[in-house]
């Protein structure tokens, strides 16, 4: 097997851990689809998530859920106690392993 970043985990390995107590797993698609004025409208990809998803997985609205929804800017970095109770409301703390993946690129997952 190929060495890779202890960032990311092979398929194999999440099947061999799925019952671990301290893992989260989620889903984090976004589509950025083309607007009318030539911008790029964000959309969630829960209508995806709700179709199927891994076993176990929840979605993590990147946007909605870990976004400052104050800020002009899309996808702003809200303050570190929002963050903070934002992942505490999804099951994520310290000691806690999270996976995240998300449909047709990894983008949003890393963005996370």
């Amino acid at each position: 097997m190929p060495a890779h970043s202890a960032a990311l985990i092979q398929s194999e390995e999440l099947a061999r851990r799925m019952a671990a107590p301290a893992l989260r797993i989620f889903d984090c698609t976004v589509y950025l689809k083309p607007g009318p004025d030539g911008r790029y409208i964000a959309e969630s990809g829960r209508a995806n998530y709700d179709k199927g998803h891994i076993p176990g997985a929840a979605f993590l609205d990147l946007q909605a859920e870990l976004s400052d929804t104050r800020s002009k800017l899309r996808f702003t970095l809200p303050s570190l106690d929002e963050l903070t109770k934002a992942f505490a409301a999804k099951g994520i703390g310290h000691g806690t392993s999270v996976v995240l993946y998300s449909h047709a690129t990894p983008t949003w997952a890393t963005r996370i």
